[in-house]
C-alpha cells in the first residue's frame, strides 16, 4: 500500500477517535471546571508516568516486529498480553505496599482501583493499535476507542447525583480505558487468529524485541518528560484553576499534534518495509507542508483564542490564551519533527532522538525552575516552547546531514510542494469516486 494511501485511511480513522476525545475534553471541562478537571488531568498524568515506565515502551518493540514481518503476529500479540499482566500487577503490589507502609498517605487508596483500570487498558490499547497500525489496519482499533468515548460523554450530565456522583464518574472514566484496551484486544484475536496464550516468540525474537524497545523505552520515557513535566511545577508552583488552564493548553496542544502523530504512524511501516523510494525527500516534503498547514491554524486561534477558548471550556479558562501563544512557537517546533522521528525509528537510529530529547529537558526543567515560580503558567509555557525549538533544531540538523537533504531545502516552501501534496489529495478523492 502507498504511502499517500496510508496516511489517508489513518487521518480518516484516527481523526474520527480524537475528535470523540476532544468532545470528551470539553465536556469534562465545562462541567467540572477548571479546577476540578484540572485535578483529573493531573492524575491522569501521573498515571501516564507509571505507564510509560511499567511498560518499557514494549509496544515499540511489537509495532516494529509486526510491521517487519520477523516474528508471527499472534506470538507478539500474546507477548503483549502477558506483559501488561504482569505490568499491572506489579504497579498493584508497589503502590498497595508504599501506602501500606506509610510511604503514601492511607487516602491513596481510593486511587488503586482507577490506577490498575488506566495502567491495564492503556497498555493493552498501546500494544494493540501499534499492532493494527504495523498490520496498516487503522479503521477497526479507533471505531472501538471513539465509541467508549461517546459512551463517556454521555454519561457525564447524569454525574450530578440524578446517578451517581462525582466521584463514581472518576471512576467510570478510568474504567473506560481498561474497557477500550480489553475490547481493542478482543478485537485484533478476531480479526487475525484465536489466542493461544503460551506460544510466545522464540528467545532470539524475544531478545530482538527487548533490545528494540529499550532504545524507544529510552526516547519514549524522555518525550514523556519533555512534553509533561511541567505539569508537576505547575501544580506545585500555582493555584488549581492555574493548573486546569495550563493542562488545557497542554491538552490543546496534543489535539494540534494528532495529525502529524497520524502521519508518523502511517509513515513508520513504510519506512520498516521499505516499500518506496526517496522516502527522505517524501518525509522532509510532509513536514514543510505540517508547517505550513500549522502555521495557518495557529495564527486563527491567535487571533479569536482570546474568546474562543472560554467560550468552548468554559468560563473559567479565561487564563488560556497568552500562555497558548507563548506555545506556538513549540507547537510550530514539534509538528515537522513527527515523521523525521518516526524515520528515525524505523531506520533503527533512535539514539539520534534519545540526545535530541535530552538536551531539551534539560533547558526545560532548569527553566521552569527559574521561570515557574515567578511567571507562573505563563512562565512555563515560555519554557517548553523553548525546549521544543532545542529539540527541532537539534533532530533537523541530524536528518539534513543523514540525508544530504540541505537545510534551506528542508524549510523552503516551494509550489512544486503544494502541488505534490494537491496531486495526492487529489489522487485519493479521484479513485474513491
Amino acid at each position: 500500500m502507498k504511502l499517500r494511501s496510508l496516511i489517508y485511511q489513518s487521518v480518516l480513522w484516527r481523526g474520527i477517535y480524537f475528535a470523540s476525545v476532544l468532545l470528551l475534553n470539553i465536556m469534562i471541562a465545562r462541567y467540572y471546571e477548571a479546577s476540578y478537571s484540572g485535578l483529573i488531568y493531573f492524575v491522569t498524568n501521573s498515571f501516564a508516568l507509571i505507564v510509560a515506565i511499567s511498560s518499557l515502551s514494549m509496544e515499540s518493540g511489537v509495532a516494529y516486529y509486526t510491521a517487519s514481518g520477523e516474528v508471527p503476529v499472534l506470538r507478539l500479540a500474546n507477548f503483549s498480553v502477558w506483559w501488561t499482566l504482569f505490568s499491572t500487577l506489579a504497579v498493584f503490589i508497589v503502590l498497595n505496599t508504599t501506602i501500606h507502609f506509610g510511604l503514601l498517605p492511607a487516602s491513596y487508596t481510593q486511587q488503586l482501583f482507577p490506577a490498575v483500570c488506566y495502567v491495564a487498558g492503556c497498555m493493552l490499547v498501546n500494544f494493540f493499535t501499534a499492532a493494527f497500525y504495523a498490520k496498516k489496519n487503522f479503521a477497526l482499533p479507533n471505531k472501538i476507542l471513539a465509541l467508549v468515548n461517546i459512551a463517556l460523554v454521555v454519561l457525564i450530565p447524569f454525574s450530578n447525583g440524578a446517578l451517581f456522583n462525582f466521584e463514581t464518574y472518576v471512576n467510570i472514566y478510568f474504567a473506560g480505558f481498561f474497557l477500550q484496551g480489553l475490547l481493542t484486544a478482543i478485537l485484533f484475536y478476531t480479526k487475525y487468529g484465536k489466542p493461544t496464550f503460551f506460544h510466545l516468540p522464540a528467545k532470539n525474537d524475544l531478545t530482538k524485541i527487548v533490545k528494540y524497545s529499550m532504545a524507544a523505552f529510552a526516547a519514549n520515557f524522555l518525550f514523556f518528560l519533555v512534553y509533561r513535566i511541567d505539569y508537576w511545577f505547575v501544580e506545585y508552583y500555582c493555584s488549581a484553576t492555574a493548573l486546569g488552564n495550563y493542562i488545557q493548553v497542554s491538552k490543546l496542544a496534543q489535539m494540534l499534534f494528532i495529525l502529524p502523530s497520524i502521519i508518523a504512524s502511517a509513515v513508520f511501516p513504510s519506512i520498516v518495509n521499505t516499500l518506496e523510494k526517496d522516502m527522505a525527500k517524501k518525509i522532509a516534503i510532509v513536514s514543510r507542508f505540517l508547517l505550513l498547514l500549522y502555521l495557518g491554524i495557529c495564527l486563527v486561534l491567535a487571533a479569536c483564542g482570546y474568546w474562543l477558548f472560554p467560550f468552548v471550556f468554559g468560563k473559567t479558562f479565561n487564563e488560556m490564551f497568552i500562555p497558548f501563544l507563548l506555545l506556538i512557537p513549540g507547537i510550530l517546533a514539534l509538528v515537522m519533527l513527527y515523521p523525521v522521528a518516526a524515520f528515525y525509528a524505523g531506520v533503527k537510529k533512535i539514539s539520534v532522538n534519545i540526545a535530541a530529547l535530552l538536551i531539551a529537558l534539560l533547558v526545560i526543567v532548569v527553566g521552569n525552575f527559574i521561570f515557574t515560580p515567578k511567571y507562573g503558567i505563563k512562565g512555563a509555557a515560555m519554557v517548553s516552547s523553548a525546549g521544543y525549538l532545542v529539540y527541532h533544531f537539534f533532530l533537523t540538523y541530524w536528518f539534513t546531514r543523514n540525508t544530504n537533504i540541505s537545510a534551506v531545502r528542508f524549510y523552503s516552501i516551494s509550489l512544486s510542494d503544494i502541488s505534490k501534496i494537491k496531486q495526492m489529495i487529489l489522487h485519493k478523492f479521484l479513485k474513491r469516486s
